[in-house]
């Protein structure tokens, strides 16, 4: 009968103990992750998206009046101040191109604005027939900016000879049309996400300060993780010929007409290390700091803030142009999409476990 008093306070006494220390490990835990991510959050739509999207339609407005204006006086002067707006377009984008949630999703943005490489005998087809619906998924490698790509620059084509598609080719007319057509989708899609941005989204989107799926900081981690995939893969490891064998195909390559390839890779790579540095304000790297989150014995955010650098540095070692490289110096395209992949694995595992985010888009990479 003792041994049984015995046993049972025991019990208790070991219940109790549990209960206890369960509770103190439930409070170290919430306490553990008392980040403002509401702060955060404010800081990525106030400093960083609204901002960038603005810039992006500022650019848009520009392209659209350049458009206008070749359209009006088609000559080589025009044409180049075209150009120039592209360019200037298309490095703008880069910068919003990790926004895809909210009413960027709604408007199926990545996707509609910068499928590559583009599909020219879509393309071709849609000038001749005048025949083509721009919001159907077949013409989303028909559209955007590496169609407007095509269109303005071609493959080894003189300046003038792009003039005469516009002029005189029999094509002329319906090009021209198809070119204000593209233009004109650009510039509705721009402005319905600012507006929906300064309008209810933004309230929304730094509401929404959990950690669970669907939540702001949930999407964010996501968008960064799939458009660095984006980049790893389809702007570098394609054209490298990492899907293929190593049989390398530069005009899979982003801007392939353009030869703006690397500089758009630059600008993205930039884009995303600041979206993770959270720019001058709250950021992923605080979150991290706050959390004491470790790689290898070491600060993760020290880890992924020097990989980001190591990767901006391999990439500047590559030569003009990304085409071009990945057929005559393969090396330093190769390394850079080394030191990719090593800051994929970071974002999209470490990262995410830290913070305790789930992935939720799917890749067939295997990173």
């Amino acid at each position: 009968m003792k041994n049984k008093r015995l046993l049972i306070i025991s019990a208790v006494s070991f219940s109790l103990i549990f209960t206890a220390c369960k509770k103190n490990k439930d409070k170290e835990e919430e306490q553990k992750d008392d980040f403002n991510k509401t702060e955060l959050l404010t800081n990525m739509a106030d400093n960083i998206i609204i901002p960038s999207y603005i810039s992006y339609k500022s650019s848009v407005d520009s392209l659209e009046l350049a458009t206008t204006t070749f359209i009006s006086n088609k000559n080589n002067a025009n044409l180049l101040s075209l150009r120039a707006k592209f360019q200037n377009v298309y490095l703008s984008f880069e910068v919003v191109s990790a926004f895809e949630f909210g009413p960027a999703e709604s408007e199926v943005f990545r996707s509609g604005a910068n499928t590559f490489p583009c599909d020219t005998p879509q393309i071709n087809s849609n000038i001749n027939t005048e025949v083509y619906d721009l919001n159907m998924a077949s013409n989303f490698d028909a559209k955007g900016y590496p169609a407007l790509d095509y269109l303005l620059y071609g493959k080894g084509k003189t300046d003038q000879q792009i003039l005469d598609h516009f002029t005189i080719d029999s094509n002329a007319v319906k090009r021209s049309g198809y070119l204000i057509a593209l233009v004109a989708e650009l510039k509705t899609k721009a402005t319905s996400i600012v507006n929906q941005w300064n309008s209810s989204y933004r309230t929304t989107f730094i509401s929404s300060n959990g950690s669970d799926i669907g939540s702001s900081v949930g999407l964010l981690v996501n968008q960064l993780n799939q458009d660095l995939e984006i980049t790893k893969n389809y702007r570098v490891g394609i054209p490298l010929g990492k899907k293929t064998l190593g049989v390398v195909l530069p005009e899979k390559c982003e801007a392939y007409y353009s030869k703006a390839s690397l500089v758009l890779l630059k600008k993205h790579v930039e884009s995303l290390e600041k979206i993770y540095l959270g720019n001058s304000g709250k950021g992923f790297d605080d979150y991290l700091d706050f959390l004491n989150a470790q790689y290898n014995g070491a600060s993760l955010n020290a880890t992924i803030t020097n990989q980001f650098t190591v990767v901006k540095e391999k990439i500047n070692l590559i030569p003009e142009t990304l085409d071009n490289s990945v057929v005559n110096n393969q090396a330093p395209v190769d390394v850079a999409y080394t030191e990719l992949q090593r800051l994929v694995v970071l974002l999209k595992a470490d990262m995410p476990s830290a913070l305790g985010i789930v992935i939720t888009y799917q890749d067939t990479d295997g990173d």
